[in-house]
């Protein structure tokens, strides 16, 4: 937080004194520091105490639109990947795995045999012949 309003300042600066020409000043402080242009607004918000305006809201509304069409131009680095990376598991368990479901189809044909033996022997279950 402490310096939070000398970056203020190197941002705001450029375009209040150069207006314009000021733009590709801070775009490139900007792309130095990995900010994007929602990091330039909170910088902006947050640096704002007391109820002061923000000195980006005393700007002419011509510099701000073109610093927001400069800034949108071009691409910009981010400090973080936006997609995500899938990690592929190894193949090697493919054979432990064949043998794993052999054994378990075995195993439900098995409790099959035993559930329909279980339903005849039962004495609660009357068994109707047509």
């Amino acid at each position: 937080m402490d310096y939070l309003s000398h970056i203020r300042d190197a941002l705001v600066q450029p375009l209040t004194s150069q207006g314009v020409e000021g733009i590709q000043d801070v775009v490139a402080l900007m792309d130095t520091y990995y900010l994007m242009k929602e990091d330039f607004e909170n910088i902006m918000e947050i640096s704002s105490w007391g109820g002061k305006p923000s000195p980006f809201s005393k700007l002419d509304p011509k510099v701000k639109a073109a610093f927001t069409r400069a800034y949108n131009k071009e691409a910009h680095l981010t400090p973080y990947s936006l997609q995500i990376i899938k990690t592929s598991r190894p193949s090697t368990s493919s054979a432990l795995d064949s043998e794993y479901n052999e054994e378990l189809h075995e195993d439900d044909s098995q409790s099959e045999e035993k559930d329909q033996d279980a339903i005849e022997t039962d004495a609660m279950i009357k068994v109707v012949f047509k």
